[in-house]
C-alpha cells in the first residue's frame, strides 16, 4: 500500500508551528521571521513534504521550471554532474524541475524560467551576456568579473583562499615545506575558483620566500599535454617536496605520466589534491584533501533559489558554503 504524501498539517505538527505560520512561510506570506522560515523549510525536507506547486503555479502563472546554465568547456570536470543532481533533487522536493541549458548559438529566453543557477560562465558567455538586462532571475556558484551583485537575486562561493591556505599550513607544521608545485586549470577570469587556488598559492609560497610554481591545463581533459612541460622542468633541474593538484582527475593524469616521479623527491613528496566529495577524499592517495562537497554544495544552491522561489520577492542574498579539509595520517 502506498504511504500517503505528508500534508500541510503534518509539517505543522512536525516543526510544532501552526498550520497558518507554515502556510504563510511556503507562499511568502505574513510577517514571518527568517529563522522560522528556514526552521520550516528545513522541516519541509525531513518530512518530505511537496507543497502542491503545479496548483500554485496554475493560480499565479509562474514557471515551475529552473535552468542551470553550465557551460560546454567544463563539463568533462566531475564536479558539475554532482552538483547539478543535487540541485535538481532539492529543487524536485518543491515541485520544480531542472533545465540544463546550452551553449546555443541563439541563445535561449531566461525569463520562461523561474529562475536560473549559473556555474563557472563568463560574463562574455553568449547565454548569460544575452539574459542579463531582460529581469531573469540569475542565482551564481561563485562570482564572476565584471557581473555586479546588483545583476543577482543570489550568490554562494567557496573561501578557496581560506581553504588551500589552512591545508597548507597543516603540511608545514608537520614539515617544512621547500619546493612547492601547484597544478592547475586555466583560469576563466580573476574570480574563478582555479585562479583563486593559484593566487592563494602563490601567497602562501611568497610570504615564506619560496618560488611559486604554478602548471596550468585546461578544463578539457582531451587536450591535457604534461609530457613536454614535465621535460622542461626536468631539464631546469627542478624537484618537489610538495605537489598540489587541482582536482581529482588531473591528479590520477598527472601521476600516471612517467615523467612525473622525476620530478618529485621520493623521500620528502607530499601532495594537496582538490576533491569533490567523501568517496574522492577517501580514494584518491594524498596526505590533505581539499573536498569542496559536489553535492552539498549543490543542495546549498538549490535552497538558495527556494528562498527567492517560494517567498516571492527578497533582495540579493550572499552565502559562503562550508568547504572541509581532511588530513592522512601520513601526512
Amino acid at each position: 500500500m502506498t504511504r500517503p504524501s505528508p500534508t500541510l498539517h503534518d509539517l505543522a505538527a512536525h516543526v510544532g508551528l501552526s498550520v497558518t505560520t507554515v502556510s504563510d512561510a511556503l507562499r511568502g506570506q505574513g510577517r514571518v521571521a527568517e529563522a522560522t522560515r528556514s526552521k520550516i523549510l528545513k522541516g519541509a525536507a525531513e518530512l518530505g513534504y511537496s507543497p502542491n506547486r503545479p496548483a500554485q503555479s496554475l493560480r499565479s502563472g509562474s514557471s515551475l521550471n529552473v535552468g542551470i546554465y553550465i557551460p560546454r568547456r567544463v563539463l568533462g570536470m566531475e564536479f558539475y554532474m554532482a552538483f547539478a543532481m543535487s540541485v535538481a533533487d532539492e529543487l524536485g522536493q518543491y515541485g520544480y524541475d531542472l533545465t540544463i541549458i546550452s551553449d546555443a548559438k541563439e541563445p535561449r529566453r531566461w525569463t520562461q524560467f523561474a529562475a536560473v543557477v549559473v556555474v563557472d560562465a563568463c560574463l562574455g558567455d553568449g547565454p548569460l551576456h544575452e539574459n542579463l538586462d531582460n529581469g531573469s532571475t540569475v542565482f551564481t556558484a561563485g562570482r564572476i568579473e565584471g557581473l555586479p551583485d546588483s545583476r543577482l537575486a543570489g550568490l554562494i562561493e567557496i573561501d578557496y583562499w581560506k581553504m588551500l591556505t589552512e591545508a597548507l599550513d597543516g603540511l608545514e607544521q608537520k614539515r617544512e615545506v621547500t619546493s612547492p608545485f601547484l597544478i592547475a586549470f586555466e583560469p576563466l577570469d580573476k574570480y574563478s575558483w582555479s585562479q583563486m587556488l593559484i593566487d592563494s598559492f602563490e601567497y602562501w609560497c611568497t610570504v615564506r620566500g619560496l618560488e611559486p610554481d604554478v602548471f596550468t591545463v585546461s578544463p578539457d581533459p582531451n587536450s591535457w599535454l604534461f609530457s613536454d612541460d614535465f621535460s622542461r622542468r626536468i631539464s631546469d633541474g627542478k624537484s618537489y617536496d610538495l605537489v598540489v593538484h587541482g582536482g581529482t582527475l588531473l591528479s590520477m593524469a598527472a601521476r600516471s605520466q612517467k615523467l612525473y616521479t622525476e620530478l618529485i623527491e621520493p623521500e620528502s613528496i607530499r601532495t594537496a589534491v582538490l576533491t569533490t566529495s567523501e568517496i574522492e577524499t577517501r580514494l584518491i592517495d594524498c596526505d590533505v584533501a581539499l573536498n569542496i562537497r559536489a553535492k552539498e554544495f549543490g543542495a546549498a544552491m538549490a535552497r538558495l533559489c527556494l528562498k527567492r522561489l517560494l517567498n516571492g520577492t527578497g533582495t540579493f542574498t550572499h552565502e559562503w558554503f562550508e568547504h572541509e579539509v581532511v588530513m592522512t595520517e601520513a601526512s
